[in-house]
């Protein structure tokens, strides 16, 4: 007997019913089931460039309905995460539980990440060190380190997805929390590091806790975007400029910043990747340049072995993952490097091509390395080697790249590079 179709009531109620389901999901609060399954659920994506160029995101974004084979991917994780960030935040150093040790709610506070409770000792202090094994402990509600983890995950995510699809509720909730974690004055984090990765029973904060605040240098392209889009007024842009301003100051003349400063590994790298950023966003090009300058005699020279080995790296329990965290701090580098008129990379190829070493070192099969091209592990050196001829206007490892197949076809890269560098 056929099927009777349903009458325009039913029809009425039922989709009145989804759209009551689908809201209860979206608003969803943000400890809930539903967002952090829905979180999880978002295609990963590495994020290996964490600075932007203008004039290739206007190409992206205008080729993308003309050649959207390679872009979907990409910008369908973007959004998944956008819209996840939606239903969260805004976040800020002042809703953590814990006070830092000089009691002031604004200053940032994390624990240091291999650093864990002493078995042998009743109350567990002082804590001892286990290199490469996360204390859990680092993403509680006491400390800020997954609060500003989250917060740059969101304002990177929000932005992207904003521009490219011009829905200003991405956008609007990206400057708020830029202005809820920066500018405004009751939820605002003082420009200083000083508690960075403390270790219970050692130390109120170290040096090494600067490493932290690499990823704010996403936050300053973000601002970038946001202000041009309209959504960060020229206010904001200001307070932000002199925030960083600030933070730049601290990281030169502090004593955690003087000691940062003479890391020999990839901590010095991303130290003088943050004062050279924070400084040329701030206004300050003459410092950044004067970085910018210094750093193939202070960092490449001085870590980059013959043959392309980062000794300091490779000594780590997770040498294929330090060897590429260093390298994305001398690649992003280079990137800034670009925008202030310098050609780091081809002066390094003229001279001593100590980048190009590096790269194809961590892209044969050391001792660690993944050798399935398409492991997860092995997405940020896809996106490096993908960065790297770009920059150098070469295809010397796209045959590398075409290993991974379409494994990373939803990297966040092909959202942030020219589209000829689609494969």
């Amino acid at each position: 007997m056929p099927t009777k179709p349903f009458s325009l009531p039913v029809l009425t109620l039922l989709l009145t019913l989804l759209v009551a389901i689908t809201h209860t999901e979206a608003t969803a609060g943000p400890n809930t089931p539903a967002r952090q399954t829905q979180y999880d659920s978002c295609p990963p994506s590495a994020g290996f460039m964490m600075l932007w160029n203008d004039e290739w995101l206007r190409r992206v974004k205008a080729s993308n309905a003309a050649d959207a084979a390679l872009i979907t991917p990409a910008l369908e994780a973007v959004l998944c995460r956008a819209d996840v960030a939606l239903q969260r935040g805004p976040f800020s150093v002042a809703h953590k539980t814990g006070f830092p040790p000089g009691g002031d709610i604004h200053d940032y506070y994390s624990l240091a990440p291999y650093w864990w409770p002493d078995p042998d000792k009743e109350n567990g202090l002082p804590y001892i060190r286990r290199d490469g094994e996360t204390n859990p402990e680092r993403y509680g509600d006491g400390v800020d380190g997954k609060r500003r983890h989250d917060m740059v995950l969101d304002v990177t995510a929000l932005t992207l997805a904003g521009f490219y699809t011009d829905d200003a509720r991405y956008l609007d909730h990206a400057a708020r929390q830029i202005r809820t974690w920066f500018i405004d004055p009751d939820t605002t984090m003082n420009p200083n590091m000083e508690h960075a990765q403390y270790i219970p029973g050692r130390s109120a904060g170290r040096s090494y806790g600067i490493i932290d605040s690499r990823s704010f240098v996403r936050v300053i392209e973000a601002a970038r975007l946001l202000h041009r889009s309209g959504h960060l007024d020229d206010e904001g842009l200001a307070a932000l400029k002199d925030w960083f301003g600030r933070f730049a100051k601290w990281l030169a003349e502090s004593p955690h910043g003087r000691k940062e400063a003479s890391a020999k590994n990839n901590h010095g790298t991303f130290y003088d990747l943050q004062l050279a950023a924070f400084s040329e966003f701030s206004g300050d090009e003459k410092t950044a340049k004067a970085v910018i300058a210094a750093f193939p005699a202070r960092r490449l020279r001085d870590q980059i072995a013959p043959g392309g080995k980062m000794p300091l790296e490779l000594e780590r329990t997770r040498p294929f993952h330090y060897t590429l965290f260093n390298l994305q701090a001398i690649m992003n580098m280079a990137l800034l490097a670009d925008r202030l008129g310098v050609e780091l990379l081809a002066e390094d190829r003229e001279n001593d091509d100590f980048i190009r070493a590096a790269i194809a070192y961590v892209s044969g099969n050391g001792h660690d390395w993944p050798l399935d091209r398409t492991h997860p592990d092995y997405e940020p050196l896809f996106e490096l080697l993908l960065l790297y001829d770009t920059l150098t206007g070469t295809d010397e490892f796209e045959t590398m790249r075409r290993e991974s197949g379409s494994a990373f076809d939803a990297s966040v890269i092909y959202l942030l590079l020219p589209p000829q560098a689609r494969r």
